[in-house]
C-alpha cells in the first residue's frame, strides 16, 4: 500500500493488541524506500501516563512497569517534528526544530518491524518502542540514549527478550554508521523542512483504538 500526500496516517506503538501511544501525522513522501511524515503542533496524540497523571518518565522504571496505567488525549507539544520509517529497518528517524524551524537533531527511535493497515478511511503504522535511542546532532555525534531503561525492561512480559537485544543494538549502531558517513537520513536532507500551510488541524478519528498488529 502507497499513501499519498497529506494522508493523515495514525502511528501507533503498543503491545498485547492495545495501543498504548498514538501520534497523529500528515504524509510529505510514501515510495519503495520509505514513508516520510509531518507531526505538527497541537496534533491530537494518546499517552499512557499512571492513573495518578505521572508520565512514564517521571518515575522509575519499575514503576513503569507495574503501575496502573491509564491513556491521555493530549496535544503534541513543542514545535513539529518530521519522522521517517524505512521500509524495512526496525527504527524510525526523526528530525526536531525549535519554535522558529531551526534544526536541532536527530532521534533515532530504536522500535519493532512496523506493520501497516488500513480499515475504512483510516490508515495506520503499528510498532512497539523499544526503549533504546540514539540522539545524532547537527554536526553528526552520536550518543546512545536510555540504556538503563532498555536493560531493565529487557525480558519483561511482552518486551523483547535477552535474544533479542544484540540486533536491537546492531539497528542503533546501523543508525551511528550512517550518521558518521553522512548518508540518508543523516545527509541533511528535510533539515529545513515546513509543512504545508494548506494543511488544517486534525482531529482524533473515531476507531482509532482498533486492535494494535505489533509485536515486541
Amino acid at each position: 500500500m502507497v499513501w499519498t500526500y497529506g494522508d493523515t496516517v495514525l502511528y501507533r506503538y503498543g503491545r498485547h493488541g492495545r495501543t498504548r501511544f498514538l501520534r497523529m501525522a500528515r504524509v510529505i513522501q510514501d515510495d519503495a524506500d520509505g514513508l516520510l511524515l509531518w507531526i505538527g503542533p497541537g496534533t491530537p496524540q494518546v499517552e499512557s501516563v499512571l492513573v495518578d497523571g505521572r508520565g512514564l518518565h517521571d518515575v522509575p522504571v519499575a514503576d513503569q512497569l507495574s503501575a496502573p496505567r491509564t491513556r491521555r488525549v493530549t496535544p503534541w507539544r513543542g514545535a513539529g517534528i518530521v519522522k521517517y520509517a524505512p521500509a524495512a529497518g526496525d527504527w524510525s528517524v526523526w528530525w526536531f526544530f525549535t519554535e522558529a524551524g531551526d534544526f536541532t537533531g536527530w532521534y533515532g527511535n530504536l522500535e519493532s518491524p512496523r506493520v501497516r493497515w488500513e480499515s475504512g478511511e483510516l490508515l495506520g503504522v503499528d510498532t512497539s518502542d523499544r526503549a533504546l535511542d540514539v540522539w545524532i546532532t547537527p554536526d553528526r555525534r552520536c550518543t546512545w540514549k536510555d540504556e538503563d531503561e532498555f536493560a531493565e525492561m529487557t525480558g519483561h512480559p511482552g518486551r523483547w527478550t535477552a535474544e533479542q537485544v544484540p540486533a536491537i543494538r546492531a539497528a542503533g549502531e546501523h543508525l551511528i554508521a550512517l550518521a558518521a558517513d553522512g548518508a540518508f537520513p543523516f545527509d541533511g536532507r528535510w533539515t529545513d523542512y515546513r509543512p504545508d500551510p494548506a494543511w488544517g488541524t486534525l482531529m482524533l478519528p473515531d476507531g482509532w483504538d482498533r486492535p494494535h498488529l505489533a509485536t515486541p
